[in-house]
């Protein structure tokens, strides 16, 4: 549904701050004049789903906008210069006196001015796009209000929160979250380290979902994610086969795409030769045949 409002709405920002307001009053609401004293797990875990669904779609959203207008002012300028290219071509062809010389002088100085203006708009667009992404959505709009209690429920200090779906979804919200502000990921990598760390030995779902999240952001945010890339390999020791696949898999992306150097961890993806699960042991063999190929 929130997929099909950013496709056919045409202001899908305003739509999707209307949805989050209502599911905030259902799931954080009023009785009888006060607040809700208890919340349902999987009631927050919707909005928590909701949430991070509709920052990532405002970000593609965002970066649709700056497209258009980055293709709109290249079509333009280029239209401008088939223009004065015609005018010039026109004025060769004919005889010139000293005159028209200084003319076509003037002209080229112009063209080259204006062009030297959409430059400068275009670099205009990209700095509000950025500031966009790492202000706006995640920060100063309707989305940032509810940053302090999404934070607060992945980080679980009291171990109050006890819901395996909340969790997950919680810590995929914050994920998706981290995707979009650079700022915003840097601050709240360790937050995010220390939820892999903590999650129960038996919620697989929560670990690999983080991992996979972590070769994204990774991969977005490469100088951010970078101090951290031995907790990354860390994740090839996990007792559950389902992570240590998951966490194979974000590396040799990583590395095969040059976003993450093999240094002193190597070692780390050996190991993975003796794997007792079939399809490590191969992917292993794929990543070492791609790097001796290099």
């Amino acid at each position: 549904a929130i997929d099909a409002i950013f496709v056919i709405c045409p202001e899908p920002e305003i739509a999707s701050a209307e949805i989050l307001r209502g599911m905030e009053s259902t799931t954080f609401g009023f009785s009888n004049g006060s607040p809700y004293k208890q919340c349902h797990s999987l009631r927050l875990s919707r909005f928590f789903f909701v949430l991070g669904h509709v920052a990532l779609k405002l970000l593609v959203y965002t970066e649709a906008i700056s497209g258009a207008v980055r293709r709109a002012n290249a079509a333009k300028t280029l239209a401008k210069q088939i223009e004065a290219d015609k005018a010039k071509a026109k004025k060769k062809a004919s005889p010139l006196n000293d005159s028209q010389c200084d003319d076509d002088s003037d002209d080229d100085d112009a063209i080259e001015a204006e062009l030297g203006v959409a430059a400068e708009a275009e670099a205009e667009t990209e700095r509000e796009v950025a500031d966009i992404s790492d202000n706006e959505i995640v920060g100063r709009a309707l989305i940032g209000c509810f940053v302090p209690t999404l934070l607060h429920v992945v980080a679980n200090k009291d171990g109050r929160f006890s819901s395996e779906i909340l969790m997950q979804t919680s810590t995929l919200a914050l994920c998706k979250l981290m995707c979009i502000s650079s700022a915003f990921c840097e601050k709240h990598l360790p937050l995010l380290f220390t939820a892999l760390a903590r999650a129960p030995s038996q919620d697989t779902t929560l670990r690999a979902n983080t991992v996979i999240a972590l070769g994204d952001l990774a991969f977005r945010f490469p100088n951010a994610v970078e101090p951290y890339t031995p907790r990354i390999y860390a994740c090839l020791r996990d007792k559950s086969t389902r992570v240590r696949r998951h966490a194979l898999m974000v590396l040799t992306h990583l590395i095969l795409n040059d976003m993450v150097k093999v240094k002193g961890q190597v070692s780390e993806i050996a190991l993975c030769l003796r794997d007792d699960e079939a399809r490590i042991r191969d992917m292993a063999r794929l990543l070492f045949n791609e790097l001796s190929k290099r």
